[in-house]
């Protein structure tokens, strides 16, 4: 296996019509078949038989490479989950955590009771770079409970008016 892998025109056919944008892709993994995961300034993008799907940066919140396994996993600021095995990473784990460390802004930690909850700011990081606030719950904190919600709105009102 190069240490190297070069891209073809062929790993990302029909990937900007996909997006709606011209894009420059700064890493990708190849998994089998045709599957295709790639990172953009802007996205990151998953090609399976011929179909592309994206999320933009700010949406992501975290996620992970098993070399082991050869499996990457994300999840979306709205717990969606995803998973593709791939032969190849290249340097996808690095610009994946480059490109959610770029779209954080803010990041603050509130205690609850039970837990805790991280309001995070992310932006867009092509054209649209609005901050929008989302909260992490951890150690059995409630995002439901009228006390949390109250907290978390006061975080975000004070992260806004402090960084914005």
């Amino acid at each position: 296996m190069p240490l190297f892998r070069r891209s073809t025109p062929d790993h990302f056919a029909g990937l900007a019509e996909a997006v709606g944008h011209a894009v420059k892709p700064l890493a990708f993994g190849t998994g089998e078949g045709s599957t295709v995961l790639v990172g953009t300034r802007e996205e990151l993008a998953l090609c399976v038989d011929g179909t592309w799907t994206s999320w933009p940066w700010e949406t992501i919140a975290g996620g992970s490479w098993k070399g082991e396994s050869r499996t990457f996993r994300w999840r979306t600021v709205e717990a969606d989950e995803h998973e593709v095995v791939l032969e190849d990473a290249n340097r996808l784990p690095q610009l994946f955590r480059e490109r959610i460390e770029a779209s954080t802004v803010v990041q603050s930690v509130i205690a609850t009771d039970p837990g805790h909850v991280q309001v995070v700011g992310r932006r867009g990081l092509g054209a649209d770079e609005t901050v929008r606030f989302y909260a992490v719950p951890s150690g059995g904190a409630d995002l439901l409970d009228d006390v949390t919600r109250a907290a978390i709105v006061a975080e975000t009102d004070r992260l806004r008016a402090e960084y914005f």
